[in-house]
C-alpha cells in the first residue's frame, strides 16, 4: 500500500475537522464534551490507570530483572530490597475488575490474596533449599505480591533465578509530603442579564455602529439563506465541499446553504451514533450570533446586524470537513476583500507551524481580520487546536454571561418508594413560566437506553414525565426528543463510574423553544426510581421552583488553553461569551416550503459561539475605524479586555481577558507589543503587532537570562497624558523578574517602552517554572493591559510530530502482503510511560476494561526523543490478561499516548484510524445472462463502511475493493477489465464482444488488505 502522510490519511478518510460546539454526551466536568468524532477522548487519568496496570502486567509476565541500582555491588554488601512475584496482588486484581465494570466480590479478592500468599510460601521454600542469605521482612499480597528483605548482593542473581520472582528493586527511603488545602469560594450574584448590555454592544448601537458597509464571511457548514434573521444582509457565498459518493446529488459552487436532508444518500444515517445530524445547522447558528437582524419577538439580535454577510461552506455533512476546503475558503475571503472572517472550527494540535495557521497569518497580513475558535478540549495547558494556533490571528476562548438557574423539589412516589429532594434544572422552555408548566401530579415513565427516539418505541409519554439515563447521545438531544414525544418534563440521571462522579452532572443549557424542564439527578436517585418503576407505576410532582442568577465572567471548563508550540505564545488572545447562546437554526425552506421560522432558534455552547461575538465586535470596530489594520483591531480588543479572576484563570486560559466592546472601539491610547512571527512554511519572519508579550522558552538551565521586548504606546485621541506602568506578576520562579525602563512617562504621539526579563541560571529548573502576569499602562482615566509569559523550565515542550502508519489495511495471514506496518512519528523530547493501544470502533464496550480498548501492541516506561518506528506485526496483548495473540479482524483506531519525561505538556498522543485488519477473501455471487453480468460482493469492507457511516465517515467502496473481470476466448484469458461497484456492493454491466456460447468470464475482487476473491460465472440456464 502506498505510504501516505498524516494529513492525507486524516483528511481523505476521517474528515477530522470538528465543529467546536459542545454536544455534552459524556461531560467530564460542568460544561465538558466528547471531543472525538468517533470515540470518547482518552483522558490522562484513564491512560495512567491502564499504563499502571500495563506496567505491572509487563513486570509480572516479562523477563526477571534486577534494578540497575542493585547491579555491580560488592558480593558481601547487605542491601535492602523489595522482591516482586508474578501472580497479581489482590488490589491489582480488584482494580482490573473495577476498571472492567465488574462486581468486586470479597471472594474474588480473597482468591487473589490466597494465590499471592501461596506463591510467597513456595518462593520462601526455594530460598531455604538454595541456602540463600536472605532475611525476609514484610510480606505483601494486596498492593504488591512480594516481600521486603535483607540480602547479600552476591545472592541477588540466584534469588532472581527462583521461579516466580520477576523484579528485585532497592528499598528506598522517602519523606512525607504536606497536604495541600483547597478552598472553595461561594458564587457571586449577577449584575447583568443581557449579553449585549454585558459586553457594551447596545451603547455602540446607540452610536450608529451596527456593521453597515463591513464585509464579513463565516467559514462554516453554510447558512439557511431563507431565515428571516438574514434578510437584507446576506449577500451570497460559495461552496468548497467536494461532491462525493457521500452526497446524493451535486450542488453548485455558488450554493453555500447548509447540508440538506435531501442530500443524504441511502448508505448514510440521518443521525450518527453521537447525535450528529447529516443535515447541518452550525453555520446558521454562528452567523446569527454575528449578524442576526432581530427578526423575532423575544429580543434576540446579532452583534453586527447591518454587515454584508457572506457564507462559505467549508464543512459538510455531520459538520465535518477537510483542511483543503477550509484553506480554499480562507483564500477566497482574502481575494474577495472580506474585512472579517470567522472560523468556528478546528482540529487538534498546538503547533503554530501548520497550514491553516499559516493561512490565517497571511489573511491578517492581507488586511482581513481572522477570528478563530480556540477549541473545546478542556481548560488545561496546551489544549488549544489549529487554526487558533495562528500567531497573527485572533483566537477566542469561551466565558459565561449571567444566567438564570432554576431548582425545585422533585416529589416522586413509586410503590412504597418515595423521593423528595431538591434538584437543579439543566434546561427550561423559552418564554415559559417554569413553575406554571410543572403544576400538578403526573405519571412517571422510565425510558430504556439513553433516551434516543428508538427508546420510546411502544411508550406513551404525552403529558407525562420521563426518566432517562445519561450517556450515548447529547443531553440536549435527550431533552428535545422527550419534548417531541409530548413529555411534560424529563429527569436525567447519572451513571455508574461517570468521570466526575456519580452525583448530579451539574450541567446547564439554559432555555430554548425545543426544551422542556429537565432535572439533573444523581445515579443513586435515578436508578432507585428505575428499579421501582420496573415493578409498579409511579407519579411525580414538583414544588418550590426557585431562580438564582449567576455572576457570569467564569471561563468554561471546556474552553481550550494555550500555550502554542514552539514559542510558548499566549492563546487564546481573548475570551467572549460562549455558553448557552441563543441564535438562529435552519429550517431548509427550499425543501420544506411551509417551514415556520417563528421558533427557528436554539441555544448552543462552545468556543464556536464565543468566536462570532469577537468577529461581530471586530466588524463594529472596522466601521468605526475604517483605516485600522487587523493588528490595530487585535491590539485594541486585548488592551481593553477585563482581566478575569487570576486565581482561577491564568494568561493561557483567558489571554488578555473578557472582551469589553465599547472600550475596544473607543481607546484613548493603544499599547502594541512588537514581536516577530514566522509567516509561512518558507520560514520568513514578519512583524507581529499584538496585545501580549511573549518571551518564549528560555535556556535557563545553562545560562543567566536577560531578554528585552518592546511595547509601543500610541496616542489615539491626541489627548496625551501622564501614564504609569506597573508589572503584575501572577506566578514566578527563582529570582525571575520583569522591569520596565520607563515606569512613568508623558505620552506625546508615541512612546517606546523596553520591558526586560532577567533570571539567574537554574540547573535544577523543572516543568512548570515560568513567569506570567500582566503589564498595566494607565493614566487614571484609561488603562491598557498586556499579558506576558516566559517558560523558565529549561525543558522545551515535547511534541509528537507527523504521526502516520505505513499501512492502514492489514492482513496478518503470512502471505507477505500487508502483513506488517510501522507506527511512525517524531518525538522532540523523551517520554516516560507510553503505550500503543488498539481501540475497537465497532464495539466501544469491548476489551478488558469494557471501554473499547482491546489491548496493547507496545507498552514501555521510557522512549527516547527522535524518529520512532513501532513495529506492528500482528501481535498484541489483550487487556483481559490473556497471553499475547494475533490481532483479530476488525475496524480499529491505533492510539499512542505517552507522558513526557519533562511533564511538559502532561501527555502527548496520536490516534490513527480507521485501521482495517482483515484476513477473509471477498465472496462473489453473480449471474451471467447472455452478455449481461450482474451480482454482488459480500465482504467485511461493506460492514466496515456501514459502521463508519454511523459516524458520518464512510469511504468510497471502490477505494477498498478493486473489481475486474477476465474473459476467456478460445482457451486464452484476455486482459482484465476493471469495473465499478455500487456502494452496496452490487454490480451490473454488459460485456462487450462477448460470445455467450463459447466465452467464459471470471470476476476478481481484490481488497485493500491484499485478499483476493475469484469466481467463474456460468451462463444462466
Amino acid at each position: 500500500m502506498e505510504k501516505k502522510p498524516l494529513w492525507r490519511i486524516i483528511s481523505s478518510l476521517l474528515a477530522i475537522l470538528m465543529i467546536l460546539t459542545l454536544l455534552f454526551p459524556f461531560p467530564a466536568s460542568s460544561y465538558a464534551k466528547d471531543t472525538s468524532s468517533v470515540k470518547p477522548a482518552q483522558n490522562e487519568s484513564q491512560f495512567l490507570i491502564r499504563s499502571a496496570i500495563a506496567e505491572q502486567t509487563e513486570l509480572l509476565k516479562g523477563k526477571p530483572k534486577i534494578h540497575p541500582d542493585l547491579q555491580k555491588l560488592p558480593a558481601s554488601q547487605e542491601v535492602g530490597v523489595i522482591v516482586h512475584l508474578s501472580n497479581r496482588p489482590a488490589a491489582l486484581e480488584q482494580g482490573i475488575l473495577a476498571a472492567q465494570g465488574k462486581t468486586v466480590t470479597t471472594a474474588k479478592v480473597k482468591e487473589a490474596k490466597v494465590a499471592a500468599i501461596s506463591q510467597q510460601a513456595t518462593v520462601a521454600s526455594q530460598i531455604q533449599q538454595e541456602k540463600l542469605n536472605v532475611t525476609q521482612g514484610f510480606s505483601y499480597s494486596t498492593v504488591l505480591n512480594g516481600f521486603s528483605a535483607k540480602v547479600k548482593a552476591g545472592d541477588l542473581e540466584k534469588l532472581l533465578q527462583i521461579e516466580g520472582v520477576t523484579l528485585i528493586e532497592p528499598d528506598v527511603r522517602v519523606e512525607a509530603i504536606p497536604e495541600a488545602i483547597n478552598q472553595v469560594k461561594p458564587s457571586a450574584i449577577a449584575k447583568f442579564k443581557a449579553s449585549t448590555t454585558f459586553l457594551g454592544i447596545d451603547k455602540l448601537w446607540a452610536e450608529g455602529l451596527n456593521g453597515k458597509g463591513v464585509k464579513v464571511a463565516v467559514l462554516d457548514t453554510g447558512i439557511d439563506p431563507d431565515h428571516p434573521e438574514f434578510k437584507g444582509i446576506y449577500k451570497g457565498g460559495k461552496n468548497f465541499v467536494p461532491n462525493t459518493v457521500n452526497y446524493a446529488k451535486p450542488r453548485a459552487k455558488n450554493d453555500p446553504s447548509e447540508t440538506k436532508p435531501s442530500e443524504r444518500p441511502p448508505h448514510l444515517p440521518a443521525v450518527n451514533d453521537f447525535g450528529g445530524t447529516f443535515a447541518t445547522t452550525h453555520g446558521t447558528h454562528v452567523a446569527g450570533i454575528l449578524a442576526a437582524t432581530g427578526a423575532n419577538d423575544f429580543g434576540f439580535k446579532g452583534i453586527a446586524p447591518k454587515v454584508d454577510l457572506y457564507a462559505y461552506r467549508v464543512l459538510g455533512a455531520y459538520t465535518g470537513g477537510e483542511f483543503s476546503s477550509i484553506i480554499a475558503g480562507i483564500e477566497e475571503a482574502v481575494v474577495q476583500d472580506m474585512d472579517v472572517i470567522n472560523l468556528s472550527l478546528g482540529g487538534y494540535g498546538t503547533s503554530e507551524a501548520e497550514s491553516m495557521s499559516f493561512a490565517l497569518n497571511n489573511a491578517m497580513l492581507a488586511g482581513t481580520v481572522a477570528v478563530s475558535a480556540a477549541g473545546n478540549n478542556g481548560l488545561f495547558r496546551s489544549s488549544i487546536g489549529t487554526p487558533a494556533t495562528s500567531r497573527l490571528a485572533i483566537a477566542v476562548g469561551n466565558s459565561t454571561i449571567p444566567e438564570a438557574h432554576h431548582s425545585g423539589m422533585v416529589n416522586a412516589t413509586v410503590g412504597k418508594y418515595k423521593l423528595a429532594k431538591v434538584h437543579n434544572l439543566m434546561a427550561t422552555e423559552l418564554n415559559q413560566d417554569t413553575a406554571a408548566k410543572l403544576v400538578g401530579s403526573t405519571e412517571l415513565v422510565a425510558i430504556p437506553g439513553a433516551g434516543a427516539e428508538v427508546d420510546y418505541k411502544g411508550k406513551d409519554v404525552k403529558g407525562k414525565v420521563v426518566l432517562v439515563a445519561r450517556g450515548e447521545i447529547p443531553y440536549t438531544n435527550k431533552i428535545k426528543t422527550a419534548k417531541a414525544k409530548g413529555a411534560k418534563a424529563i429527569l436525567i440521571h447519572n451513571l455508574r463510574n461517570a468521570p466526575e462522579g456519580e452525583g448530579p452532572a451539574n450541567v446547564f443549557f439554559g432555555d430554548a423553544f425545543d426544551f422542556i424542564p429537565a432535572f439533573d439527578l444523581s445515579r443513586a436517585d435515578g436508578e432507585a426510581l428505575r428499579r421501582e418503576l420496573a415493578k409498579s407505576k409511579g407519579s411525580v410532582s414538583f414544588s418550590g421552583i426557585k431562580t438564582t442568577t449567576t455572576a457570569g465572567d467564569a471561563i468554561s471548563e471546556t474552553s481550550s488553553s494555550g500555550p502554542t508550540t514552539p514559542n510558548f505564545d499566549i492563546k487564546p488572545d481573548i475570551v467572549a461569551p460562549g455558553m448557552n447562546i441563543m441564535s438562529a437554526k435552519p429550517m431548509y425552506k427550499s425543501e420544506f416550503p411551509k417551514a415556520d421560522y417563528r421558533k427557528a432558534y436554539v441555544r448552543e455552547s462552545g468556543t464556536s459561539m464565543a468566536s462570532p461575538h469577537i468577529a461581530g465586535i471586530a466588524a463594529l470596530m472596522k466601521q468605526a475605524h475604517p483605516n485600522w489594520t487587523p493588528f490595530d483591531i487585535k491590539v485594541a480588543l486585548a488592551n481593553s479586555a477585563k482581566v478575569l479572576d487570576t486565581t482561577k484563570y491564568d494568561v493561557f486560559a483567558q489571554g488578555a481577558g473578557r472582551v469589553q466592546a465599547f472600550a475596544a472601539v473607543h481607546p484613548q491610547a493603544m499599547a502594541y507589543s512588537l514581536d516577530k512571527a514566522v509567516q509561512n512554511q518558507s520560514g520568513t519572519q514578519i512583524n507581529n503587532l499584538k496585545g501580549s508579550v511573549t518571551f518564549g522558552p528560555q535556556p535557563i538551565r545553562t545560562k543567566n537570562i536577560s531578554v528585552a521586548k518592546q511595547i509601543r504606546v500610541k496616542d489615539i485621541t491626541g489627548k496625551g497624558g501622564n501614564y504609569k506602568v506597573s508589572i503584575q506578576v501572577k506566578k514566578t520562579a527563582g529570582n525571575a523578574k520583569l522591569t520596565v525602563d520607563k515606569p512613568t512617562f508623558t505620552l506625546k504621539g508615541e512612546q517606546l517602552l523596553n520591558v526586560t526579563l532577567t533570571a539567574s541560571k537554574n540547573a535544577g529548573a523543572v516543568y512548570g517554572d515560568e513567569i506570567i502576569g500582566y503589564i498595566r499602562i494607565s493614566n487614571g482615566a484609561t488603562a491598557m493591559s498586556l499579558p506576558f509569559a516566559a517558560d523558565l523550565s529549561g525543558e522545551f515542550i515535547t511534541e509528537l510530530q507527523t504521526p502516520a502508519m505505513t499501512v492502514l489495511d492489514l492482513s496478518f495471514d503470512g502471505d507477505g502482503v500487508n502483513d506488517k506496518a510501522e507506527y511512525r512519528f517524531n518525538l522532540t523530547g523523551n517520554l516516560a510511560k507510553n503505550s500503543l493501544e488498539i481501540w475497537n470502533i465497532m464495539n466501544p464496550r469491548s476489551g478488558g476494561f469494557e471501554d473499547g480498548y482491546i489491548g496493547y501492541i507496545h507498552s514501555a516506561q521510557t522512549m527516547k526523543a527522535g524518529k520512532v518506528a513501532i513495529p506492528i506485526t500482528g501481535k498484541y496483548r489483550p487487556w483481559t490478561g490473556a497471553p499475547e495473540t494475533t490481532i483479530p479482524d476488525g475496524l480499529y483506531s491505533f492510539d499512542f499516548l505517552g507522558i513526557p519525561a519533562s511533564n511538559n505538556p502532561p501527555f502527548v498522543g496520536a490516534n490513527i484510524y480507521p485501521v482495517v485488519v482483515k484476513n477473509t477473501d471477498p465472496i462473489i455471487k453473480a449471474t451471467l445472462t447472455g452478455a449481461k453480468l450482474s451480482g454482488k460482493v459480500e465482504d467485511m469492507y461493506l460492514v466496515y463502511n456501514t459502521e463508519l457511516a454511523r459516524f458520518g465517515l464512510p469511504f468510497d467502496l471502490n477505494s477498498k475493493l478493486k473489481a475486474s473481470f477476465v474473459v476467456t476466448k478460445n482457451g486464452k484469458a484476455q486482459k482484465a477489465v476493471p469495473f465499478t461497484l455500487k456502494q452496496n456492493g452490487t454490480f451490473t454491466l454488459n460485456i462487450q464482444n462477448f460470445n455467450p456460447a463459447a466465452d467464459k468470464v471470471k470476476v476478481i475482487i481484490t481488497d485493500a488488505a491484499g485478499n483476493k476473491g475469484e469466481a467463474t460465472i456460468n451462463q444462466t440456464k
